[in-house]
């Protein structure tokens, strides 16, 4: 793990602070690489209504990014503060994960199904927004 830090420059100091200090840029590096994907994915889908493969790659990146915040975010502990041990954070993360992801695929599936697929942006955006929404109430 060491070595892939210092190839990506996570942590050329031994000082904490200064440590901290790299790791709040590379997340604000990230937060402005998000920001102009999803000004991309907004400006090339919606105001110039330009072809699907066009802006694909910017909401492949913002959804790449939202999992692996949400990953993340649940496997340091941010949402659930009562796992106290690995154990217990494979039980919850099988059930919780498990049990949104197939009621998500399923309501999606079913309205994909009946609407048939989507082929424009607000389609696109509509799917997309149903799956977050779903996925972030269950």
């Amino acid at each position: 793990m060491e070595k892939l830090k210092k190839w990506f420059s996570l942590s050329t100091q031994s000082d904490e602070r200064i440590q901290q200090i790299e790791m709040k840029i590379w997340a604000q590096s990230g937060i402005v690489v998000l920001l102009i994907a999803f000004a991309d994915f907004i400006i090339r889908g919606a105001y110039l209504h330009r072809p699907f493969l066009e802006w694909a790659a910017s909401l492949a990146i913002i959804i790449f990014y939202m999992i692996f915040f949400f990953i993340k975010s649940i496997l340091t502990g941010i949402y659930e503060t009562d796992i106290n041990n690995k154990e217990q954070l494979n039980e919850k993360l099988k059930e919780k994960m498990s049990n949104t992801f197939i009621l998500c695929f399923v309501a999606i599936g079913a309205t994909t199904y009946k609407y048939n697929l989507p082929e424009d942006f607000v389609g696109w955006l509509s799917v997309i927004a149903r799956f977050i929404i779903l996925f972030a109430f269950l």
